[in-house]
């Protein structure tokens, strides 16, 4: 009671000239994330004129466009030509007389737009510029105003984001539905008790669906922190919490099984992995059939893979070299005390194990199957410089730091006791 009286007269003890400065400084920091947003949509477009030269360079690449362009006829198949093999089309399958991608149609269909209006250089550097845009708005929430944008200026610089952005992949699609689903699933379910609201619950629920038609696998590994802490919430929370966290798995279930109807209309069955068409060992998991050795995939070749990815991965992320990481452990520190930046924190990590089941590894454009974690990390690095620098946390995270972080703290109380 006290504490709501406290605030009721702080907010008539505010002057309009401070509430004023409040609303100017509030629009200052979303300006200046807006423009953030704005460089990232021309340096996606630079890199993809100048450096990619508006051509896919990867197979994955080539069968996204090849995708593209037939469902902006209209189409999800189209039949296989007189001797086929003549004209092969990489991860472009031919199966009982009917050719298509071997890729879920989520991305393909948003490329198609662009094919059809003329503007498929733009459709990445857009989603590019958006997920800067969601990381600011993310980080704000989470850790304040200069977090937020510190994020969104880390990730509008960092090579990793703008090779992916200006390439033709699914990464930067996937990025957007991620940083989204944890925005909204961060809305709705970030503390055990509290206002439960259905907008946030729905579009959770949304993001994440449609992140399963973007990169399945990859909507597993983004959503499992968040599933775990969710089980938490349905043994300890209300019953208006377990209702909304129903509503947002079954919604999620439902938009996920439309991955398997499309499986069924261009396979004509529903559990058959178009992936398989093209490599029956290109599959998720160990032992023999799966990957390319004799002995299948293994722990051993999963470790070298995902070594080898993560270290060009710190080298690709900030351009540091391999420090890349550095801010990283004070950021985890900074986060200690919060649940929801301790759930960003794990998106990253979550990625790279659930990967380790995967026989090949990214390197290619940097670690780009951890794409999807990218603001995983330029949110908690961010959050470390923050600390390090002293500046407030968020709302109940101050931002003063030990005294042996501070040089300054640490220079007067040498001296003092000299």
């Amino acid at each position: 009671m006290s504490k709501s009286f406290a605030n009721i007269t702080r907010l008539f003890s505010t002057s309009p000239s401070q509430a004023a400065s409040r609303a100017l400084q509030v629009s200052r920091s979303d300006l200046i994330a807006l423009v953030l947003s704005l460089v990232g949509i021309l340096a996606g477009v630079w890199v993809s004129v100048n450096i990619f030269e508006d051509m896919p360079h990867l197979e994955d690449e080539i069968a996204y466009v090849w995708q593209a362009n037939v469902l902006a006829e209209g189409d999800l198949k189209i039949p296989s030509p007189p001797f086929k093999e003549s004209f092969l089309v990489p991860f472009v399958v031919d199966h009982q007389g009917y050719r298509f991608g071997k890729y879920p149609i989520g991305w393909p269909l948003l490329l198609s737009v662009g094919v059809r209006l003329g503007l498929r250089t733009w459709v990445n550097p857009l989603l590019g510029g958006l997920a800067i845009w969601l990381t600011y708005r993310l980080g704000k929430r989470i850790f304040g105003s200069p977090t937020g944008l510190l994020a969104a200026a880390l990730t509008a610089a960092s090579p990793f984001f703008l090779m992916n952005t200006g390439s033709l992949l699914s990464h930067p699609l996937g990025l957007v539905l991620s940083i989204a689903f944890g925005l909204t699933w961060l809305d709705a379910f970030g503390k055990v008790s509290g206002p439960r609201r259905w907008p946030s619950t729905l579009l959770s629920a949304l993001c994440l669906g449609l992140l399963v038609l973007v990169r399945p696998f990859s909507a597993v590994a983004v959503a499992f922190p968040f599933a775990l802490y969710g089980l938490y919430l349905l043994v300890r929370g209300d019953g208006k919490t377990r209702l909304h966290l129903l509503a947002m798995g079954g919604l999620t279930l439902a938009l996920a099984l439309l991955h398997f109807l499309w499986q069924y209309a261009v396979t004509g069955d529903p559990l058959l992995n178009p992936y398989t068409l093209w490599w029956p060992y290109d599959k998720v998991g160990f032992g023999p059939g799966v990957g390319v050795t004799e002995t299948g995939h293994t722990l051993r070749q999963a470790w070298v893979n995902t070594r080898y990815s993560l270290q060009i991965g710190w080298r690709d992320l900030f351009g540091w070299g391999n420090y890349s990481w550095i801010f990283l452990p004070f950021g985890l520190w900074a986060a200690r005390r919060d649940v929801r930046g301790f759930l960003l924190a794990l998106v990253y990590p979550s990625l790279v194990v659930f990967y380790l089941a995967y026989w090949v590894s990214s390197w290619l454009f940097g670690p780009r199957y951890f794409y999807e974690g990218l603001f995983s990390l330029t949110l908690i690095s961010a959050a470390g410089i923050v600390y390090l620098a002293g500046w407030p946390l968020g709302d109940n995270q101050p931002g003063a730091r030990p005294a042996w972080l501070n040089p300054g703290s640490l220079f007067q109380s040498v001296f003092r006791r000299a």
